[in-house]
């Protein structure tokens, strides 16, 4: 009997099993509840990292950058030597003519009386006119409507490996004039004969260039060159070129200017 009531006894109650369960559940949401805030305390953790990672580089020392080599371009060495200045040549320039010198006059004689000074001329009419000043010689003109100036040069159109005559014709106003004959001749390639062709043909001098080819190498010779008008006659002193086979000479370039 006696055991029987101690079987009994230690058997769970019915209220007691429910209070358990009450108190499980509520460790159990206590411990969610704690499990929740650890978990949020986490994320804000997480979040001010971020921030802080965002916002602050964590890099103390910056990344070292190559400075930029600068290297300097090879400077341009002419391949060319300049050619030196042309050196003018003196121009064939007329000799000017002999003046005629001071002739003895004989004594003078008495002169009648009513004749009128050597200075003054009798007019009609009882009027005497002064006479020209003894002794002033008068202008003498040009001999012919152009001059020239002769310069040798270094070909600038074609180089060393060409020789020729070339050149410009000017008019009064210092204008070029095209269509003036400029007549060419001597040793070969124009001959004796020669070559005519009007001012202009040759528009890289100018537009009243002309231009005689003698080869395609610096030559060796003499020629002549003149203005002439539509019948052969002259307008200007015939211009002698001499030519030495000199590279830097290899263009004898003619200026005619009108003067009259």
């Amino acid at each position: 009997m006696a055991r029987k009531r101690i079987r009994l006894f230690n058997q769970p109650h019915p209220a007691d099993e429910a209070a358990d369960a009450r108190a499980d559940e509520a460790t159990i949401a206590r411990d969610r509840s704690q499990l929740y805030n650890q978990l949020a305390l986490l994320f804000m953790a997480l979040t001010l990292v971020l921030i802080v990672y965002v916002a602050v580089p964590l890099n103390p020392l910056p990344p070292v950058t190559e400075a930029a080599v600068v290297t300097p371009l090879p400077t341009s060495t002419p391949t060319e030597t300049p050619a030196p200045t042309a050196t003018r040549r003196p121009t064939n320039t007329p000799a000017p003519s002999a003046t005629p010198s001071h002739t003895p006059v004989a004594a003078a004689q008495p002169a009648p009386a009513g004749t009128p000074p050597p200075d003054e001329t009798v007019v009609p009419g009882g009027t005497a006119a002064p006479s020209p000043a003894a002794g002033t010689p008068a202008p003498t003109p040009a001999p012919f409507a152009y001059e020239y100036e002769l310069i040798y040069q270094r070909s600038q159109v074609y180089g060393v490996n060409w020789a020729g005559i070339a050149g410009v014709v000017f008019g009064l106003d210092r204008a070029y004039q095209p269509n003036i004959d400029v007549h060419a001749w001597g040793d070969a390639p124009l001959g004796p004969d020669g070559q005519t062709w009007p001012s202009g043909i040759a528009p890289q001098y100018g537009p009243s260039g002309f231009e005689f080819k003698l080869g395609n190498r610096p030559a060796y010779g003499t020629w002549r060159v003149q203005l002439v008008d539509a019948d052969g006659a002259p307008l200007s002193d015939v211009v002698e070129i001499e030519m030495q086979g000199d590279p830097l000479g290899n263009l004898a370039y003619v200026i005619f200017r009108q003067v009259r």
